[in-house]
């Protein structure tokens, strides 16, 4: 059944470019959290990657922290 498999096509594609797209997200959100806490290591207060990242304070203080201790752990 042609129409089947072009179906079943489509949805394994959109399935890998879901997967691909979540990954991306992921590593964004990584970098994010690196990108803060070394914004703060330098002097940056928390209100203000606050005010930078629109984040509450404590998304802020849970990303930095787990950057610290994933360091803390290497």
């Amino acid at each position: 059944m042609p129409a089947l498999d072009e179906a079943v096509a489509a949805l394994r594609k959109a399935v890998r470019a879901k997967n691909a797209a979540e990954k991306r997200a992921d590593d964004a959100r990584a970098a994010l959290a690196i990108a803060m806490a070394e914004a703060m290591q330098m002097g940056m207060r928390q209100s203000e990657v606050v005010a930078e990242t629109g984040y509450t304070r404590e998304h802020v203080r849970r990303l930095v922290r787990e950057v610290e201790e994933q360091r803390s752990a290497s």
